[in-house]
């Protein structure tokens, strides 16, 4: 080997070093925003159109957590779209025991779209309506949400291009009226992180939890007031429903800071008492 070789080698070396760490930099730069998305939570909040949570930019990855409480209420969205924009919608479930025979369903709502029919909610006026069922699911299909490691049924997955200019809406909701938590995603695009909650990754931890999740899957049914009321049982002003409405409205659902407080004591408890 010449000297001429042997001089150039350790510049041959640190040049195939600084190209691997600046591809090394390229890769976790691209990875990185892949994982960024907005997050929103609903509680019963977003039950009707006039409420709706409101999208526009369908390419913009988000995705919106929701419980149909007691009683089971559908969760709708509302997106501003182009004719010929493509919507990309999924729709799942937590991968729980008690959600395992649930099969929620999906309407997509809008201007060119067919004539509404047999809808469980009250459509707005003039607008069209594409049902997507999922009665017809047998084997679910398990995913992995990447940022919070939840497992998660995948339900439904589609793309649709939409007919018309205008105000589109997606409505979930279960067919039997049963207490189901489900989740709907759309669009693919990385964005920006935001939430209409604080802690938002807690928050999906949580949903995926069955300790956080009372009588998922039962049907909702009326209590009879009690006797000292006067109340006649089935009167709208006195009867009430037999599960909790969805989740607290706090941090995390009661059952979740329960758990949290007894870790934290427990950690105390192993730490001793402070040092002077």
């Amino acid at each position: 080997m010449s000297t001429a070789t042997r001089r150039s080698t350790p510049r041959a070396r640190s040049a195939r070093l600084i190209a691997l760490a600046a591809t090394l930099a390229a890769v976790l730069a691209s990875a990185s925003p892949a994982r960024a998305r907005q997050t929103f939570f609903d509680y019963g909040d977003h039950a009707s159109a006039e409420d709706a949570l409101e999208f526009s930019e369908l390419f913009l990855s988000r995705i919106v957590y929701s419980e149909l409480g007691c009683p089971s209420r559908p969760v709708w969205l509302k997106l501003e779209a182009a004719k010929g924009e493509t919507l990309h919608v999924r729709l799942g479930m937590p991968a729980l025991p008690a959600l395992r025979r649930e099969r929620p369903s999906l309407a997509l709502l809008g201007p060119g779209l067919p004539r509404p029919a047999g809808l469980p909610f009250e459509a707005p006026a003039g607008v069209g309506a594409q049902v997507l069922s999922t009665s017809t699911v047998r084997a679910l299909a398990a995913v992995r949400e990447p940022v919070t490691d939840s497992r998660s049924w995948l339900l439904l997955d589609r793309r649709i291009e939409l007919p018309e200019d205008g105000s589109y809406s997606l409505v979930a909701w279960s067919p039997e009226g049963h207490r189901v938590r489900l989740w709907l995603a759309v669009g693919d695009e990385p964005t920006e992180e935001l939430s209409n909650v604080d802690d938002p990754v807690e928050r999906a931890k949580a949903f995926h939890q069955p300790w956080t999740a009372p009588d998922l899957g039962a049907p909702c049914s009326p209590m009879r007031p009690p006797a000292r009321t006067g109340g006649r049982a089935g009167d709208p002003a006195t009867a009430s429903c037999a599960h909790a409405a969805g989740p607290a409205r706090g941090p995390l659902p009661a059952l979740a800071v329960v758990a949290l407080a007894g870790v934290a004591a427990r950690r105390a408890r192993r730490r001793g008492p402070p040092r002077a």
